[in-house]
């Protein structure tokens, strides 16, 4: 599949936006209703786009640690993604090319369940996991696909907050569950699904991007058979302060490459996520990293990702 300029407009503004009409998406990327339609569908049809992520605010649901773990196994590598993937703790798992074989995203309501679950995890299987490391979040920012051109439109937003919990129905929870499940689904489906009216169904949506229960729609895309990629650098810092924090949100906003930035308690506690499709855009990125953060970088390590399966944003 070869990109052309609207493909690259309409990707980039697909990526990273709310769910919006197709008119309006065809009027910000300078399309017809009907070329954008048909566009994602094709899109959709060549394992482009694998799914309609929602990203969700976790504190707010009482979910307050995000915990990432890379692992480093002897045997059973398939076993074990099988077995992680079912868990509902898990948000996704995929493949590492480097110092580890496999990386997890957790999620948990507290660190006491999650360290209850994940040592039951290592204890069954000490026979082939030979080490592992993680990373409690503090701090997760997704950006914009900039790398086939920002568009306006697009916010960052971050999914670690301090916010309390609020109250939520059943009906609510079971909305959530099937934004969860698509985040462009119709709304006329959802109707259906959840047994609300339509203005009901759209009143609660409005309400949840009001008060940030929902923070928006993100494409999981199946880039690897398009060739591009995603490597992660995990950097040491030193005097990870306030000030050097807004250092790198704002450097990493505005990088072309960088499409998401995390924060955490862990020997490597920052991580910056970025998107590439030749090996020198990579190189770039890292020489860009580097070269800012000199004085503050104490030790790093790349990690090629691959293979990311399986992908949700609830834990229930």
């Amino acid at each position: 599949m070869e990109f052309d300029k609207k493909d690259k407009r309409l990707i980039s503004y697909l990526y990273h936006n709310y769910r919006e009409p197709l008119t309006k998406i065809g009027k910000a990327c300078q399309m017809s209703r009907d070329q954008v339609e048909y566009r994602i569908k094709k899109y959709e049809g060549q394992g482009l786009i694998k799914k309609y992520l929602t990203i969700f605010n976790y504190d707010l649901l009482g979910y307050h640690e995000v915990i990432i773990v890379w692992i480093k196994l002897k045997s059973g590598k398939e076993q074990i993604r099988k077995e992680l993937e079912k868990m509902d703790s898990v948000l996704s798992v995929g493949d590492i090319l480097s110092k580890y074989d496999i990386f997890v995203n957790f999620i948990f309501k507290n660190k006491k369940d999650f360290e209850e679950k994940f040592y039951q995890f290592i204890k069954k299987h000490e026979s082939k996991i030979a080490d592992y490391s993680l990373s409690i979040a503090t701090d997760i920012q997704f950006y914009p696909l900039k790398f086939f051109g920002e568009l306006n439109a697009e916010q960052s937003y971050r999914v670690v907050s301090s916010e309390n919990k609020i109250k939520l129905t059943k009906k609510d929870l079971k909305l959530l569950k099937a934004i969860e499940k698509n985040g462009r689904e119709k709304i006329i489906n959802l109707s259906a699904e959840i047994g609300l009216s339509s203005e009901l169904i759209i009143y609660k949506l409005k309400q949840f991007y009001k008060n940030k229960v929902i923070l928006g729609i993100r494409l999981f895309l199946g880039m690897e058979n398009f060739g591009f990629y995603f490597g992660l650098s995990r950097l040491k810092l030193k005097n990870l302060d306030e000030e050097l924090k807004d250092k790198i949100k704002g450097f990493c906003k505005n990088h072309k490459n960088i499409n998401a930035l995390f924060f955490g308690i862990s020997d490597y506690n920052c991580q910056i996520q970025s998107f590439y499709q030749k090996e020198a855009e990579l190189r770039q990125t890292l020489r860009d990293i580097n070269n800012k953060f000199s004085k503050e970088i104490m030790d790093s390590e790349l990690l090629l990702i691959e293979n990311e399966g399986r992908v949700k944003t609830l834990p229930f």
